[in-house]
């Protein structure tokens, strides 16, 4: 039971490494399969792609430099990992572009409207006042009416500015919005 519980864990170790870089070693008489070179007794397997031909030059990383100062080359999953980071950033400069921005400008732009419209409505009550006790109770209402809304609209419109404002960063940051 034990012989296959380590050959089972020595198959998915295998598996979860490069499958250029398999070292099967001898430790305290069991054999182990490790990434490492065996510090005892031990060989490298030489383990070919199902294709049979041998791995593709990994392209190098600028970014990641050896202590001798040469880069070093990517391994599969850095490389996907970044054409990974790649792509979602496109995506998002793209959704920015497309979506995000002119969806952000058109809310400033129907935020203006309504506040436009309902400001005049107001107005258009206030002239219905009449010149009476009641008319300049109903009139300082709608003047109480009127300086609230423009708040609201001043509030709004300010916080839809700055959200836009960040979108546009983010965007012009991503290499779009130009």
């Amino acid at each position: 039971m034990t012989n296959i519980r380590i050959t089972l864990l020595a198959l998915m170790c295998m598996a979860a490494m490069p499958a250029w870089a398999i070292n099967k070693c001898t430790v305290d008489g069991r054999v182990v399969f490790q990434d490492a070179a065996c510090p005892g007794k031990g060989e490298t397997l030489v383990v070919r792609p199902a294709s049979g031909a041998p791995p593709k030059a990994q392209p190098v990383d600028a970014n990641s430099a050896n202590p001798e100062g040469a880069a070093k080359p990517m391994t599969e999953a850095q490389r996907i990992e970044r054409q990974v980071a790649n792509s979602q950033q496109e995506r998002r400069r793209q959704e920015l572009e497309v979506r995000l921005v002119p969806d952000a400008d058109a809310a400033i732009y129907r935020n203006r409207s309504a506040c436009d419209r309902d400001m005049k409505a107001l107005q258009a009550k206030k002239t219905m006042a009449n010149n009476n006790l009641a008319g300049a109770t109903w009139e300082g209402s709608i003047s109480g009416e009127m300086t609230a809304l423009a708040t609201t609209c001043d509030t709004r419109n300010r916080e839809l500015r700055e959200d836009a404002t960040a979108l546009r960063a983010e965007c012009q940051r991503l290499g779009g919005c130009k």
